[in-house]
């Protein structure tokens, strides 16, 4: 009988600061790793090194997680690490000290004197929408399938891998206190309660790190690194692993949806956004296009290829299986301005190459964008976060609204007056098309002026020449059920046009 080796996580606050949800298979890991390497515990580290060796052989894990919410966001002061390449920052200590003279708290002299730097923090809430009061229903599940012949030596590992788990100590940020307990349970055991979330070779609607062979060295070598960063006058920042495994997960009972891969426009220092306007969406469209390009190529992929999945130019009779490339418009705040900070490269659905190429999209962070009549960068990719801008547009929602104008593949004028029946038919065709059947539509409304505070009137979008006559309108939809963003709809929907976010829930 085929069996599973089992990891519960419990969470001690209720709250979830990681960037991901669920907690990615590789930062449970990680966690592992700290906790086993923590004060006494390293007396059994190499027992728990070669377990953990093996367990990172293993296939990446079903996950079974509870339902979370946004928690209220605070704001945090942590010290400014570049006040020390600033040259006004020595003159402002004596500042500090006026402040101190005059009662003035410390906290508050050093953030006016701008010695800190503000930290906006949102976590996330686990909560339970059981009637029961049943803390089982908070804890996360981890499950790796085993084999039925499990030798003795690898049943052996397994085990010491359940008594690691005993060693956690956060999942997370730091704050994140966590225990955890591990087991063997027989695969006809009942399944915990929770969202199941399993590895899909097909797609899905989350991409989570999961270990692969050589991530433990490569902890091992990242843990040296950032410990001897600081050599002389120079630093070294690049204290990351990299031996991951990029994993498609959906979620069970959801149709597939469309992997994302977020990225921030930022600056030639990597360190303020990039900022284009709300209207020049389709440029920063072209221009992370041929970003893409230039790395499938050099990665390797023959030009034909490129071709057909980067480029939208498949040969004939091939069917267009595609990438899309979507600019974020700023939007979900009073002060929001609609300029572009943010992108997405999206893959097609039931994607044959999406482990490859969401590797491949992973390492385009730190490659320049470049508008195709300029020599210098006018942006550089870094890898997203995914804040609450961007998980406006990923999240589950049954209410959409447009933040850039959908594209109508048809007239909807007779005679020279506007048909609203003609535009009608013409919207639900336009769904229909971007794979959202009209059954599955509750109600919907379209109109010129924007939704959104920020965005501008559909008019004002640029657009490709050969879609410049066809109208386009800002629509508002309500699903039937809960659609998995991203929501991209109309003939410009691979370019930045007809792209929705979620109005409720962030």
């Amino acid at each position: 009988m085929n069996s599973r080796l089992h990891i519960c996580v419990r969470l001690l606050a209720g709250r979830y600061h990681g960037e991901e949800w669920p907690p990615s298979p590789a930062r449970l890991f990680q966690a592992l790793v700290a906790g086993t390497n923590l004060g006494c515990r390293m007396l059994d580290w190499p027992q728990g090194r070669t377990a953990l060796a093996w367990l990172e052989g293993l296939e990446p894990p079903a996950i079974i997680a509870p339902d979370v919410t946004d928690g209220f966001a605070y704001t945090s002061y942590v010290p400014n690490n570049d006040s020390d390449n600033n040259s006004d920052s020595p003159k402002k200590i004596p500042g500090v000290y006026k402040q101190l003279s005059q009662g003035i708290p410390l906290a508050s002299a050093i953030r006016t004197r701008g010695l800190t730097k503000e930290k906006r923090i949102r976590p996330r809430l686990l909560y339970n929408q059981s009637s029961t009061d049943d803390d089982e229903l908070l804890a996360i599940h981890y499950l790796w399938s085993l084999p039925a012949s499990l030798s003795v030596e690898n049943r052996a590992q397994a085990e010491q891998v359940c008594r690691l788990a005993r060693n956690l100590v956060a999942l997370g940020w730091g704050i994140d206190m966590a225990i955890g307990e591990g087991s063997i349970l027989p695969e006809t055991a009942p399944l915990p309660a929770g969202q199941q979330h399993l590895p899909s070779r097909s797609g899905g609607s989350i991409v989570l790190k999961a270990p692969d062979r050589g991530f433990l060295d490569d902890l091992e070598r990242t843990h040296d690194a950032f410990r001897h960063r600081t050599r002389g006058d120079a630093m070294d920042t690049d204290t990351r692993p990299r031996a991951y495994r990029l994993v498609p997960y959906r979620l069970v009972g959801q149709a597939l949806g469309r992997l994302a891969v977020p990225f921030d426009l930022l600056d030639a220092a990597g360190e303020k956004h990039r900022s284009f306007r709300w209207e020049d969406g389709m440029l920063v469209a072209a221009w992370l296009r041929h970003a893409a390009k230039k790395r499938f190529l050099a990665e390797g992929w023959e030009k034909d290829r490129v071709d057909a999945y980067v480029c939208a130019h498949p040969a004939k009779g091939e069917e267009n299986r595609r990438l899309s490339y979507v600019p974020l418009p700023t939007i979900g705040h009073r002060y929001s301005d609609g300029h572009h900070r943010r992108a997405l490269v999206i893959l097609p659905f039931n994607d044959d190459n999406v482990e490859e190429s969401l590797a491949i999209l992973y390492r385009m962070a730190g490659d320049p964008l470049r508008a195709l009549d300029q020599d210098r960068p006018v942006a550089w990719l870094a890898e997203g976060k995914r804040n609450s801008v961007v998980r406006r547009y990923l999240r589950k929602s049954t209410e959409w609204l447009s933040v850039t104008p959908v594209v109508l593949h048809g007239r909807d004028r007779s005679g020279g007056k506007f048909r609203s029946r003609k535009a009608d038919k013409l919207i639900l065709q336009a769904f229909a098309e971007s794979g959202y059947p009209v059954e599955r539509i509750e109600e919907y409304s379209y109109q010129p002026a924007p939704f959104w505070r920020g965005p501008g009137g559909a008019r004002r979008a640029r657009v490709p020449r050969h879609l410049a006559h066809w109208p386009r309108y800002h629509v508002r939809v309500v699903f039937r059920a809960p659609v998995q963003g991203p929501v991209l709809v109309g003939i410009g929907r691979h370019f930045g046009l007809g792209v929705f976010a979620a109005n409720a829930g962030v």
